[in-house]
Parts: structure tokens; sequence; C-alpha cells
């Protein structure tokens, strides 16, 4: 975008693309990621598979790996009734559930108190991550004003969402149970990572390749001065 400043000209698709795109895809960054493309699909099948596909395309430059197709959410992950079989019939887990959409808690943080998972303590000496620094107060610098750029496309399919695989895969805890069962968004908890897009469990009806969240691009960085 220098360069378009220095010329004086408009930011216009057409004159960004003459310039940071075009560089961009000149440019080593650009190279190195298409070698990278497929590296980590190798962990679609598992870590060890997902550590040797690493491997082979490092050391063929991407000619060679052990990826496939990304298999959809909605396929790969398991209702709580399924992955819980065995431990926690499903009754006690319906029951669990409502108490805890009565509480807006998590739904998965009760069921591994009931299984048995040991809680970790917060004891003041871990390494602080920026997600951390979230989670004791801190947030993404985002201006007023704006929307959402994390959006819920059908709230009734979130109703109806037995995992809610994105409360939990939130690491800044910028979403959060909410009323009705559709999660409640805070943008200035968000860090830009896609997890809760990556992973959202509920296709569109009509087209299964599509999830129900929708991931715009949002105001703010990464890093706040505040944190």
């Amino acid at each position: 975008m220098g360069g378009t400043l220095k010329a004086n000209k408009p930011f216009t698709k057409q004159n960004l693309d003459e310039t940071y795109v075009k560089q961009r895809r000149a440019s080593w960054v650009e190279q190195e990621s298409r070698v990278a493309e497929k590296a980590r699909d190798g962990f679609q099948k598992g870590f060890v598979q997902g550590m040797i596909g690493m491997g082979l395309a490092g050391l063929t430059h991407g000619a060679i790996t052990l990826g496939s197709e990304p298999v959809a959410p909605w396929k790969r992950i398991p209702t709580l009734e399924e992955y819980y079989r065995g431990r926690v019939i499903p009754a006690e887990i319906e029951k669990i559930r409502q108490e805890c959409a009565a509480r807006s808690v998590s739904l998965h943080g009760a069921l591994m108190d009931r299984t048995g998972w040991p809680a970790i303590p917060f004891d003041g000496q871990l390494l602080m991550s920026h997600q951390d620094a979230l989670l004791i107060g801190g947030k993404v610098q985002a201006p007023p004003g704006y929307a959402d750029h994390v959006l819920f496309t059908y709230p009734n399919l979130c109703e109806k969402c037995g995992t809610k695989i994105c409360i939990e895969l939130c690491s800044g805890q910028a979403i959060t149970p909410g009323e009705g069962g559709v999660p409640a968004f805070d943008r200035e908890k968000c860090v830009h990572c896609g997890a809760c897009y990556w992973n959202c469990s509920q296709p569109l009806p009509g087209n299964p390749e599509k999830m129900n969240i929708k991931f715009r691009a949002g105001t703010g960085g990464l890093h706040s001065a505040e944190n």
C-alpha cells in the first residue's frame, strides 16, 4: 500500500492488485506458502502421519505430502452422546445440558467434571500468552461502531446444535453460551484465529460444504496496547 500512497492513487481493487497483490505473489513468502499448503493435511489421519507428512513436504518442497481432503466438521465431530458412550448415559447428558443452558455455562466443562477430569488451577506462574491476557481482562483493539465479524447465519441451527464446539474451541472466550441456545459473541475478546469457523458442526441447508458460522473481515488488530 506504500507504493499506492506514494503514487497518490486511490485504494481501488485494481490499484491494490497492481501493487500489494502483485508483489506478494512474486515474493518468497508466496513460494513458501505453496510449499506448505498441504504440509499439515496428514494430521487429518493422526499425529504420526501429520508429522511425517510435514517432513516429506519440507524435504521435497511440497511435491510429496501425506495429505487428504479435509473432512467436513459435521462428518468428523461426534455427538456428545457418541463421544461419552460407555461413560455417561444419554439421559444424564441431556440433564446436564439443560442445567448448563439455564446457567449459561460450558456444557463440555461440566461433562469433563462429571467424568473425572481434574481442574487446572491458575497459580499465576504460567507463561502469559495473548489468550491468557484476554482471559484476565485484556481485549483486542477494535474501535466501536462496526458490525461483528463473527456471525451465526441461522440461529435455529445453533439452537439445535448438541456439541456447540465453537464455544469450547474459542481460546479467548469470545464465544460463550447465550440465550436460547444461540452462542453470544464478544468482539473485544476475539483473536481472529478462525477455530470456530473451521470447526462449526452445523452445515448450511442445501450447501453442506458451508458451515453456519460466517467469519468476515473485522476491525482492530490481534494485539492491543492495553494488554
